[in-house]
């Protein structure tokens, strides 16, 4: 199925953005993927993705809602990139990072974004193989 596109506008400048989760289950993870577009330029978007845990009873954190801190504003924040308010974050820091919506950027890590935009996104990260297997799902 293919995902509904949304419009926004950032300064001035409309843009079309799509959100996608895949989960897996061994081991419990899900990628939370964006991309964005530059109105009029659907063949280069800003593609950033999040490999995530699953939560128990939210699924894909970033999309039900996840409470993290912000060590820019000092506030903790419930951080849902459903959000438009968030897409426009991520879209000027995509500005800043290089992408002006007809080049092409390689994927981008989405937990990049959000510790550039000051969340601590360490009770979301999924665990690779080196961590320990007692760690908790979710924090």
């Amino acid at each position: 199925m293919k995902a509904k596109l949304r419009k926004i506008v950032v300064e001035g400048e409309a843009y079309l953005y799509a959100l996608h989760e895949a989960y897996f289950t061994d081991p419990q993870r899900s990628t939370f993927t964006l991309k964005i577009y530059l109105s009029g330029y659907k063949q280069t978007p800003l593609v950033i993705e999040v490999l995530t845990l699953i939560h128990y009873y939210g699924g894909q954190p970033l999309k039900s809602g996840i409470l993290l801190p912000n060590t820019l504003s000092q506030t903790t924040e419930v951080v849902n990139l459903n959000e438009p308010k968030y897409i426009k974050k991520l879209i000027l820091k995509g500005r800043i990072n290089g992408w002006n919506g007809n080049n092409t950027l390689p994927k981008q890590d989405g937990f990049i974004y959000l510790e550039q935009l000051g969340y601590e996104v360490d009770s979301i990260k999924h665990y690779n193989q080196f961590k320990s297997e007692n760690t908790p799902l979710l924090c």
